[in-house]
């Protein structure tokens, strides 16, 4: 049976050469979690049996010091893919952009060839006529525009001429710009999708629930996408009850190649803590790395945490969206008012719509346009036309001449929607039938790796605590369901703070199951020491001791009484005896009835 190092066996005379052994020994097997608490005992002791009413039992805890400095632990990838999902997904590294991503999609709708479009969809054939539409090629029939063609004709210009003039662009532009359709897409369908909004970080006042927002035009990534290559991408960002999702489908997601690999270098004290399991009085351990999170890692050192094997430019296989049309057609506005948007139906909308994400492709595109007039003569030199386009995108056209009825004024952008939704039926489409779907292959998902590993470094150095999982996971070395433990403080702790002490358990402490809960919820009506066993008179308080402050904890000496209670309201007497040396102590443990 392997022993701890620090044991003597009979008849071993212990020396310079096996202790310090003992001690590199004990240092591997605790940083690396390979074999739990290298202090274990001998043997197998039968399980402790409950405290009777009125018993009392005696416990002796020790506190053994393992101090590593830089200490490097490297996670491969099927080591981090062998830790529990639950850990991994609770784990937030980076808030992705999607804004290139929806762009490069949207690249390759443009890029379709011929053959490409024959096989798509009506809906998608028509979303490229659409994405590639210039006021040269611009079908303007069933719109309020399809005026300006016989305006244009009875002056003598091209009708692209007068269109592309109104738009502010030149007659082969595009009208809609790629990058406010990427725009639009993520402000409009990916920041509605519920998994888009919130994400994992740590328990405060502003966020009980450990939830925080995400940043605008980003999806929350966690270690769990890291090591899978984001195989839950369509599961967390697919429909929901509320929500027609932000992806369809999605495969061949490259991340993380082979030989990724995840290094952080630690400066912890590595054994773990000493503790007493009260029901029982018995000895429990306690892993003293999550109480040590916010000191674990040294900021300063630039090679603090290397993530290697990132692939050079992360990419999706196969990537299907699919975006939504009303049922009805949505009028654009009649009024400036309210503004700056106008009066248009499409604003009340869902905002995942096809006719939503076009209103608001079209609203920021119509920021975009200087306000000007534009006027049109006839050979006689007399002004037949004239279209202006304000400040705030209104656009008001006027005749002259009885040359022909003008479009009623408007904003830019709801003219833009109306020919949007009248060329998304081409092909004869009816209303409700044009819903689009778009599948691309091997489109870029827009961050390099040094971004990637840059956006990891910073989160992390702003909030340690987010690896508070990943460390209890690899370090896993909690035993048994403590109640409290022994803390010796620190050779160099100050004298007037300097000594022995217990410590209260933090939810942090409870031991994990195989899939990373909590094996016991935390039902501590009242954590702490008192002076009374009424438990009325608390004696611990959560002052730093050896950088912690988070638990309650209070400093003994023999003599001491303090009493405490279990998770199920059962209070203890818990009496402080001689000390058998300098790192040990001995506690009376009574059951009170």
């Amino acid at each position: 049976m392997w022993r701890s190092p620090f044991e003597r066996r009979p008849h071993q005379r212990p020396d310079a050469h096996g202790t310090a052994l003992g001690l590199v020994l004990s240092a591997l097997v605790v940083t690396t979690a390979c074999a739990g608490d290298p202090l274990a005992g001998l043997g197998d002791d039968p399980a402790p049996t409950p405290l009777s009413p009125g018993e009392t039992r005696t416990v002796e805890l020790r506190h053994l010091r393992l101090d590593v400095e830089g200490f490097e632990r490297t996670l491969t990838l099927d080591e981090l893919r062998s830790l529990p999902r639950s850990t991994l997904s609770s784990i937030w590294v980076m808030d992705l952009p999607l804004a290139q991503l929806v762009e490069n999609a949207m690249d390759q709708v443009l890029a379709m060839d011929a053959e490409e479009l024959a096989e798509a969809p009506q809906a998608t054939r028509n979303l490229h006529t659409l994405l590639s539409m210039t006021p040269d090629d611009a079908n303007l029939e069933g719109t309020s525009l399809e005026e300006l063609i016989s305006l244009s004709g009875a002056i003598g210009i091209p009708p692209a001429k007068a269109l592309a003039n109104l738009m502010g662009i030149g007659p082969t532009d595009r009208i809609v710009p790629i990058d406010d359709v990427a725009a639009a897409f993520v402000e409009q369908v990916v920041a509605s999708h519920p998994a888009a909004q919130v994400r994992p970080g740590p328990v405060d006042d502003e966020h009980p629930d450990g939830l925080w927002p995400v940043a605008p035009g980003t999806i929350p990534v966690t270690l769990d996408d890291v090591a899978f290559d984001f195989e839950t991408l369509p599961e967390k960002f697919g429909p929901t009850e509320n929500h027609p999702g932000i992806v369809e489908a999605a495969s061949g997601v490259l991340v993380a190649e082979e030989d990724f690999r995840f290094t952080v270098k630690v400066s912890a004290q590595a054994l773990p803590f000493k503790g007493v399991e009260l029901p029982t009085a018995s000895v429990a351990t306690v892993n003293s790395k999550p109480g040590q999170i916010e000191h674990l890692f040294d900021f300063t050192d630039p090679s603090w945490l290397s993530i290697d094997g990132l692939v050079p430019e992360p990419r999706i296989g196969v990537l299907t969206q699919r975006v939504l049309e009303y049922d009805g057609f949505v009028p654009g506005g009649t009024s400036r008012d309210p503004a700056p948007r106008g009066d248009s139906p499409a604003w009340d909308l869902d905002p995942w719509l096809f006719e939503a994400l076009i209103a608001q492709t079209a609203y920021r595109w119509g920021q975009e346009v200087p306000p000007h007039c534009d006027e049109y003569e006839l050979g006689t030199g007399t002004v037949a036309f004239r279209a202006c386009v304000e400040d705030d995108g209104w656009v008001s056209m006027e005749t002259f001449n009885d040359v022909g009825a003008p479009p009623p004024p408007s904003y830019l952008w709801d003219l833009l929607l109306e020919i949007a939704q009248v060329r998304l039926h081409d092909g004869g489409l009816s209303e409700g039938e044009a819903d689009i779907e778009i599948t691309v292959r091997d489109v870029a998902v827009g961050i390099g790796p040094a971004e990637i590993v840059d956006r990891i470094r910073t989160n992390i150095e702003e909030n340690p605590a987010g690896l508070t999982e990943l460390v209890r996971a690899i370090t896993d070395n909690t035993e048994g369901d403590a109640d409290f433990y022994y803390v010796r403080t620190r050779p160099d702790a100050p004298a007037d703070v300097a000594g022995d002490y217990l410590f209260f358990v933090t939810e942090d402490d409870l031991r994990r199951g195989p899939d990373g809960a909590p094996v016991r919820g935390y039902d501590y009506e009242r954590p702490g020491f008192y002076a009374d066993p009424e438990l009325t008179e608390k004696v611990s308080a959560t002052s730093e001791i050896d950088g912690d402050t988070t638990h309650e904890k209070v400093r003994i000496e023999p003599g001491d009484v303090v009493y405490a209670e279990d998770a199920g309201g059962t209070v203890y007497r818990i009496e402080v005896r001689d000390k058998p040396s300098l790192h040990r102590i001995r506690l009376d443990v009574t059951r009170l009835p």
